[in-house]
């Protein structure tokens, strides 16, 4: 513009003969419109060069005229250079921005995440695919509706506000938020709000860039869940072992407490007020008994005789007993198919798993309510959730107890297979019910699983796994002999003084010539002479009772051996090992006289 402007300034000042000199001179700036800096060089040359022709042509070779007219084309022709390269950089810089506009519109279309703008009052205004498939909306239905539709009814007011906050210039960081899919289905979505300006710096619309984490959300709760259960199993393995010992160290004080009441007992006239007060010293030793027999159910730690049983019938027999005991006020439903449902277990286990589950619903439901017992067969994967320990992949008998009753929170459900862990009043429970309930399912390969709900109810669904009738064990039974001795020399060993006075009176006072010895060392000292029994202690600080017991019959091979012990888990293969039998602790006298007299007869099953 300056050019031309000044040209023409130049072609009104001058005399007539010059203005053909000024439309020379007009070439270079025609020229700079192309754009071309080459074009306008070459147009600006041939400019040159017609005024220096024409010049001549009309006499003013050499005169200062010609030198003006020259200077100005040459200088027209420079600046219309600079022109037509400052406009091929803006056309090629717009060029380059209409194709960066286009990529990136063609990136946003393609991402998977939901990207889509709104104006300030929440109206759509642009939705990419991912957002169709995202949402399930097509860019028709979505583009002029209102944001609300995408927040479920209650979060509706709260994305407007959100937008309306980005609209006023903040950016906001990623945040994990719900959103609903056009079917209605509740999703978890990561969010970014960004503003949209116009070239002046105003605020136009509101981007928003939205993530699907519903997958990963999942993932990691199934991750969580899966930890949880690890942790859960891992402590109740601890408090299983802790309960087991205890256990051990109270039957070596029941053992010791029945036995002397008994001998006590039979040293007192019927009509006596004592022995009315050693009769309650028994029994409260027999419930102690069976307390202790709690524990080492938990601890798997307690001798069971598994063998093949029908759910169907356990329930059945279950629901007869119950439906008399319950009470008016709960209903008792029971569900049974028609095809067997075979577990291996112990069946006096099994009931106790079904009463202590049923006792545990009926104290949940002081109001009444409806209890549901059902027995059916399912297919369990490798990724099922929930259960403690997690099953194996495979086909399983499923007993699923249920209640209305008051529920429990997440908190308790998390302790409920703790030892001792109980909710009810003191005095109303031990806390060993479920405890219970969990050593006797995970000791049969089985798993458990609570879905509880606070006033609403509880069902817990336990795994067997699935048996055929050729899986039964087999066993034998053994006739008993009589208890009495005939003057057998028996090596009593135990390392706990009063366990072992006490079998040596026991034995002294049935025929028996016991001989105690304080610890396997002074055994091997007494294992030259000739004895007709070797009864010992299974756990001892020198040596274990399987080694003392091994390093006896070196000397005598023919010798029968009984073992005695407060634990189970461990010993099942004691006797197997060395052609003995295994007696548990606390023992009666009768139980003791009836095993040394199997021993003895060499009828008794190892490790029974």
């Amino acid at each position: 513009m300056v050019a031309t402007s000044g040209l023409a300034i130049f072609s009104l000042s001058a005399e007539p003969h010059l203005l053909s000199f000024g439309f020379i001179a007009l070439g270079p700036c025609f020229a700079a419109v192309s754009g071309s800096p080459t074009v306008v060089a070459l147009i600006g040359t041939y400019a040159t060069t017609l005024v220096i022709v024409v010049s001549s042509y009309q006499g003013l070779w050499g005169t200062p005229d010609q030198v003006l007219r020259i200077a100005v084309t040459l200088v027209a022709t420079a600046i219309c250079v600079v022109i037509a390269s400052h406009r091929r950089l803006l056309e090629f810089n717009s060029a380059e921005a209409v194709k960066d506009q286009v990529m990136l519109a063609a990136v946003l279309e393609a991402s998977s995440d939901a990207v889509y703008t709104a104006t300030p009052e929440g109206t759509i205004t642009t939705w990419n695919r991912g957002a169709e498939e995202i949402y399930g909306y097509t860019r028709a239905a979505a583009i002029g509706s209102s944001i609300q539709m995408l927040a479920p009814p209650d979060d509706g007011t709260a994305l407007l506000a959100m937008f309306a906050e980005a609209a006023q210039g903040r950016r906001s960081d990623q945040i994990e938020v719900t959103r609903v899919r056009h079917d209605g289905t509740p999703f978890d979505v990561s969010v970014m709000l960004a503003p949209v300006r116009d070239p002046a710096g105003n605020v136009t619309a509101v981007a928003s860039i939205e993530h699907d984490i519903t997958a990963r959300k999942r993932a990691g709760a199934k991750e969580r869940a899966a930890l949880e259960r690890t942790q859960t199993a891992q402590r109740l393995e601890s408090l299983g072992q802790l309960a087991g010992g205890i256990a051990h160290d109270f039957n070596n004080l029941l053992a010791i407490i029945l036995n002397y009441s008994q001998f006590a007992a039979e040293q007192i006239p019927t009509d006596s007020e004592a022995r009315d007060d050693l009769a309650r010293v028994l029994r409260a030793a027999e419930r102690a008994r069976r307390l202790t027999h709690q524990l080492l159910v938990f601890a798997r730690s307690e001798r069971t005789e598994p063998a093949i049983i029908d759910l169907n019938d356990v329930v059945a027999e279950a629901n007869d007993l119950f439906s008399r005991t319950l009470g008016g006020h709960i209903q008792l439903v029971t569900r049974t198919g028609e095809q067997p449902t075979t577990i291996i277990a112990d069946r006096s286990s099994i009931d106790q798993v079904l009463f202590n589950l049923v006792i545990n619903a009926r104290d949940a439901m002081p109001d009444g309510g409806v209890l549901v017992m059902e027995v059916d067969h399912v297919e369990i994967s490798s990724d099922e959730v929930g259960y403690a320990p997690p099953p194996l992949s495979g086909r399983y008998i499923r007993l699923t107890v249920n209640d209305t009753g008051t529920g429990m929170a997440p908190e308790v459900v998390n302790r409920v297979f703790e030892p001792f862990f109980t909710t009810k009043a003191k005095h109303e429970g031990t806390g060993l019910g479920l405890a219970t309930v969990y050593g006797i399912v995970t000791d049969a390969g089985g798993s458990i699983r609570i879905a509880s709900e606070l006033h609403v109810g509880t069902t817990f669904s336990v795994l067997f796994p699935a048996a055929e009738v050729s899986d039964q064990p087999t066993a034998t039974v053994a006739d008993r002999p009589t208890a009495h001795g005939n003057g057998e020399r028996v090596l009593v060993v135990d390392d706990d003084e009063t366990v072992r006075e006490l079998m040596v009176r026991i034995l002294d006072r049935n025929g028996y010539k016991p001989v105690p010895a304080a610890d396997p060392e002074g055994a091997l000292k007494l294992a030259d002479e000739p004895f007709d029994l070797l009864l010992t202690d299974v756990l001892m600080p020198q040596m274990s009772g399987p080694e003392l017991a091994q390093r006896i019959k070196d000397r005598q091979p023919d010798i029968p051996v009984l073992f005695v012990s407060g634990y189970t888990d461990g010993n099942a293969g004691v006797g197997r090992a060395t052609g003995g039998i295994l007696l548990h602790k606390p023992f009666t006298t009768d139980s003791l006289l009836d095993s040394v007299q199997e021993a003895l007869a060499g009828t008794g099953v190892p490790s029974r």
